[in-house]
């Protein structure tokens, strides 16, 4: 979606890059302005993980010695300045073999490396753990009989968050999917909570616990209506109503191609809204990312292709406005970075003028301020590729500053009275 070669001429003769919105509009390249990364092989306190293999056949001993700082999939401001929140997913990926990796919302610290210096080092601060000791869940946890009923990449598979101002958690799980309610303390409040599907009942993907539990005889269609991994990858809370506005990320069973359904929940009622939108994929074959408020009518969204390395083609982050949606709910799109092609003038980690985030996931997004996002990836530990086919992917947290103003409602972007990790950069 490269701008026409006229185009490219004059952005050149202008000094700056352009592409293409999803309405053709063009649009000025963003700029990497922070950088920090966390090495793969990092690890924190627990039992030993790793030991079953994705048919959840055990091996005689685990791969790795305790549990690992790693696959983030949502990501918020954390208990203080210059701390965020994110919470790991299920693990190793799938549900067969991530039994012994233990849910966690991490605490990360960046020390970002930009124009001034900086060690660009990004680490953990501890977590808190995921746990059910009140018996929510309604099926058998792998840890049921372990006396402290922690949750488990075999039980549920969080992949969005949202940090309340009350201090607790918003979780989406791709396995319901369910929205999850935790309190401060990683304790569940409540029973998973199903998605509605009209008449149809509820969303049940393959590894919902009803669909698992009573199979598909031979011949039959089964009862999942949701693909495997395509649950609620995006989640954002809309900063005036307060309600909760998810994004799945596959699409169900009878809606067209390459429509993902946008739910809004109420938490103070507990119940979902009567209007689904519709976010349009590019392609059929892309998946979401993430999601981020700007207002109440404004959210970015990561869409990307299921390639890395140097084959990654498209991981871009996009602009929707649920007011401005068709007659079909497909809410309207545009452009707002390319994480392929991000201005490096700085030479930030040590790459070349142009930035690439190559990564097969990136699912981390949020609003520092009108001009600035915070993107990062999720490196599916211990997996490989995304900065060469034998180099075990990090995890790396950016920095990147928009040509254009975001329209921020108040409330959005970094908390009051912490200071910009970009202070005092040429801007």
């Amino acid at each position: 979606m490269n701008g026409s070669g006229a185009g490219r001429g004059i952005a050149a003769a202008l000094g700056f890059a352009l592409v293409l919105g999803a309405d053709g509009a063009a649009a000025q390249r963003a700029e990497l302005a922070g950088w920090a990364r966390l090495q793969a092989d990092t690890f924190t306190s627990g039992p030993p993980s790793g030991q079953f293999d994705g048919q959840g056949v055990r091996a005689a001993a685990p791969r790795f010695p305790s549990q690992p700082v790693q696959g983030f999939s949502g990501i918020q401001f954390g208990p203080a300045c210059g701390v965020f929140w994110s919470t790991g997913d299920n693990g190793y990926g799938n549900r067969a073999n991530s039994p012994d990796f233990l849910l966690r919302i991490h605490r990360l610290v960046p020390e970002f490396q930009t124009a001034r210096g900086g060690s660009g080092r990004l680490r953990g601060d501890g977590f808190v753990p995921l746990a059910d000791p009140d018996a929510r869940v309604a099926f058998l946890l792998v840890r049921e009989f372990a006396g402290d009923r922690l949750l488990t990449g075999g039980d549920l598979d969080p992949e969005s968050m949202v940090a309340a101002p009350d201090g607790t958690f918003w979780l989406g799980d791709e396995f319901g999917p369910f929205l999850l309610h935790f309190g401060a303390d990683g304790r569940l409040l409540a029973a998973p909570i199903a998605f509605p599907n009209g008449a149809a009942g509820t969303v049940r993907s393959p590894q919902n616990p009803a669909v698992a539990a009573n199979g598909t005889a031979p011949g039959a269609v089964s009862a999942a209506n949701l693909g495997a991994s395509r649950g609620v990858e995006g989640m954002a809370r809309m900063p005036e109503s307060g309600r909760l506005l998810a994004l799945l990320e596959g699409t169900v069973t009878g809606d067209p191609a390459g429509r993902l359904r946008l739910y809004t929940f109420d938490p103070a009622r507990g119940t979902f809204g009567d209007t689904v939108r519709f976010y349009p994929l590019d392609s059929p074959a892309h998946a979401i990312g993430d999601m981020a408020a700007v207002n109440e009518r404004e959210f970015l969204v990561i869409e990307r292709d299921g390639a890395q390395g140097d084959s990654a083609r498209f991981k871009r982050v996009f602009r929707i406005d649920l007011s401005r949606a068709d007659a079909d709910g497909v809410v309207a799109k545009e452009l707002v970075a390319d994480l392929l092609d991000t201005a490096n003038p700085h030479r930030l980690g040590g790459f070349g003028l142009t930035y690439r985030m190559p990564y097969l996931t990136i699912e981390n997004l949020l609003v520092m301020d009108s001009r600035t996002l915070l993107v990062m990836n999720d490196n599916n530990y211990p997996a490989t590729g995304g900065r060469g086919r034998d180099v075990k992917d990090a995890t790396e947290m950016i920095l990147i500053r928009l040509p254009r103003p975001l329209a921020l409602a108040r409330g959005v972007g970094r908390p009051a009275g912490c200071a910009d990790p970009l202070a005092g950069v040429r801007r």
